[in-house]
């Protein structure tokens, strides 16, 4: 398990504001960040950045609810093992437009995975 010192550590509140203040833009961003990281967590290259994005214009932002379930999903099988519910409750969110949550509390496992427990 890698140091505290990651570069995968985001301070979450910082990260919430950011996209809240930049529309959205900013989100765009963590969730590359996110993909990196969760490649990296798989070792294996799942994710991809501009796909999630062509898919996501493209089907009007249902391919995002997906793309969210499936990103807990894989989270969870690393960061928390034992799990089941954490790809259902992202699913349920992003249903709701509250895909930033969802992104908080993913951004909190894979802190929390790094050693860093803190927002």
């Amino acid at each position: 398990m890698p140091g505290s010192s990651s570069e995968h550590i985001k301070n979450i509140a910082v990260c919430m504001v950011l996209t809240l203040v930049t529309c959205g833009i900013y989100n765009l961003y963590w969730q590359y960040q996110q993909m990196l990281t969760v490649n990296e967590l798989l070792q294996e290259d799942k994710y991809h950045f501009w796909f999630w994005l062509l898919l996501t214009v493209v089907t009007c932002g249902l391919y995002h609810v997906y793309h969210e379930y499936r990103l807990s999903e894989d989270i969870a099988k690393v960061c928390r093992p034992g799990q089941k519910n954490d790809g259902l409750i992202a699913l349920v969110l992003s249903i709701f437009g509250l895909s930033i949550v969802v992104d908080a509390i993913q951004q909190a496992h894979i802190n929390s995975y790094y050693g860093h427990d803190g927002l």
